[in-house]
């Protein structure tokens, strides 16, 4: 826990606002501008964006009594939603820049967007899935008894929590997989394209 605020104080709304801004906003501006400084410093506000809305869905910016809980909830973070949208819209840029060619150093792009992908929707993917497999497979939350009863709960059927935690890493690592192999083999294969085309205009002026 690094502050002591809470969900809804203004300056975690504004933070909110902003990195969402900048996540739907800077990929635009990496795939299209031709200078070098401007390209690095929207990757930072890109990065930072990033970082802060994952430290905010882990707690590690908001009080909790009982300490962060990672994003977890057993009615489900509103945060899941919105958060695993916003990565999937914010790769769209860097796809479209892909399957028209103009993606320098491929690999590393498709690695750079996979990874910062994962670390912003991984969370929310991995909680969502874990909880819907296992309580639609009527798993129940033991709440405890004392005085901590209903501050930490433990899931009954531990083999049933395993295997759905298990289903959940598995589809919070696919995506971000699928988004490295998509801007990487189209970047390829319109780059592949270009010197096809670029081979037969030779040809035909020789």
């Amino acid at each position: 826990m690094l502050m002591n605020a809470h969900y809804d104080d203004t300056i975690l709304v504004i933070g909110r606002v902003l990195a969402i801004a900048t996540l739907l906003l800077a990929p635009w501006g990496i795939v299209r501008t031709t200078s070098t400084l401007v390209r690095r410093c929207l990757w930072a506000v890109w990065s930072l964006a990033i970082v802060f809305l994952t430290a905010l869905y882990l707690g590690f910016l908001t009080y909790h009594y009982i300490g962060p809980q990672f994003g977890f909830s057993i009615d489900g973070n509103p945060m899941n939603a919105w958060m695993i949208a916003l990565g999937l819209l914010s790769v769209v840029p860097f796809i479209f820049a892909a399957s028209k060619g103009g993606v320098e150093r491929p690999f590393r792009r498709a690695l750079t967007v996979a990874f910062g992908v994962l670390v912003l929707i991984g969370p929310p993917l991995l909680n969502s899935v874990a909880l819907n497999i296992y309580t639609q497979g009527g798993g129940e939350f033991d709440s405890g008894q004392g005085d901590s009863s209903g501050e930490v709960l433990t899931p009954i059927d531990q083999e049933s929590w395993s295997f759905a935690n298990g289903i959940g890493l598995l589809v919070c690592n696919l995506i971000p997989l699928l988004i490295f192999l998509t801007i990487w083999l189209s970047s390829k294969r319109s780059n592949s394209n270009s010197v096809t085309i670029i081979g037969e205009h030779s040809d035909e002026n020789s």
